[in-house]
């Protein structure tokens, strides 16, 4: 799926539990889901806390209470709403697929017992090994290679306390792979929640790597065996994650960097830094 409706929605169609006691939904038309980072125009999207933000355009915010200077429709559980939403959208309107006309080229060799779901891309060259499953939602670049027994798109780990229910959150975002793009044997890659987890041209991923939703991956990184990206986490150009090492999510790694063996990364490191340890620590 993609963040865009079919058509444009008027929320007072939406017939959701949470919406029963708001007033004004005839007057809000939509046509997007946004993450609150990454917004569209005529768009919806959950604030909790943190950076607001900076695209006011016709977003309106789900939230616990009124944030000044925003459209906001106050709801026990933005979460829980916004999950709601989808399902409902997704069963009566439907979301634009991104890659649903795509046929695969001649070119691309594919091994034995690959499953490749409907509404895929796969660029010229690509080599995809035996046992890979890529799910709906995912584009690969060209001249990529994709290792025995790894995933590329699936679920992320991403649940609502709604009570003493857990529910798991949709996933609407999907993954992007540049090209020349090396995925090792066993590696996860998780679809992003609203936008897509992004990896660029030239970075290579060992075997056994766990890359979570939403991280971005900036050009001729390298991702090495065992390695963990938590949620969002960004990760510069040239940059080396090193075997065994975990990043916490919502993090920023810049350009150049040298994350150590074993590391666990508990905060921002800047451009052209080398650090080690637990938690990682500026050695030079």
């Amino acid at each position: 799926m993609s963040r865009k409706f079919n058509r444009k929605v008027r929320l007072s169609e939406i017939d959701i539990p949470c919406f029963n006691d708001v007033d004004g939904l005839d007057a809000i038309e939509i046509e997007s889901v946004s993450d609150n980072t990454n917004v569209n125009e005529n768009s919806i999207a959950v604030y909790i806390k943190g950076p607001l933000p900076s695209n006011k355009e016709n977003l309106h915010l789900l939230t616990t209470e009124i944030v000044p200077g925003y459209s906001c429709i106050t709801v026990d559980n933005p979460r829980l709403a916004m999950n709601e939403i989808i399902t409902f959208v997704a069963s009566r309107v439907g979301f634009i697929q991104e890659y649903a006309k795509c046929s695969l080229p001649a070119s691309v060799k594919i091994g034995k017992n690959v499953v490749i779901e409907p509404n895929v891309e796969i660029g010229e060259g690509t080599v995809i090994e035996h046992n890979v499953v890529i799910h709906s939602g995912t584009r690969i670049g060209s001249n990529c290679l994709i290792r025995a027994n790894s995933s590329i798109g699936g679920g992320g780990y991403n649940y609502i306390k709604a009570g003493k229910n857990t529910i798991k959150q949709i996933d609407l975002g999907g993954v992007w792979l540049g090209d020349n793009v090396e995925i090792g044997s066993s590696t996860c890659i998780v679809r992003g929640l609203i936008d897509d987890t992004i990896i660029m041209n030239n970075v290579k991923i060992d075997n056994l790597v766990h890359i979570a939703h939403d991280c971005f991956i900036d050009n001729d990184a390298y991702i090495i065996a065992k390695a963990e990206l938590s949620g969002y986490v960004r990760i510069g150009k040239r940059t080396r994650v090193a075997p065994g090492a975990c990043i916490k999510q919502r993090l920023t790694i810049g350009d150049d960097v040298i994350v150590g063996l074993g590391s666990i990364v508990l905060r921002d490191v800047p451009g052209g830094c080398t650090v080690f340890g637990n938690p990682a620590k500026k050695i030079n």
